[in-house]
């Protein structure tokens, strides 16, 4: 029996790790940009498990070259 004893949204596999903390997060973005790729922020105000329609944050992030731009 899977059980969610902190009451987050879990969508999905990645969804069940543990949260990252924001120096994490900025070296997962940094791991991208060292490889060229494009960010982008999605989120939704609906999290219904069958609502695979989110919304972008602003336009891909193309020409980014520093973590703390995203």
């Amino acid at each position: 029996m899977m059980t969610n004893p902190v009451h987050r949204i879990t969508q999905g596999q990645f969804s069940f790790l543990p949260e990252l903390t924001d120096a994490e997060i900025s070296l997962q973005i940094e791991y991208g940009l060292a490889r060229g790729y494009a960010w982008s922020i999605e989120y939704t105000d609906d999290p219904h498990p069958r609502n695979t329609y989110w919304e972008m944050f602003g336009m891909p992030m193309f020409e980014l070259e520093d973590a703390a731009g995203v």
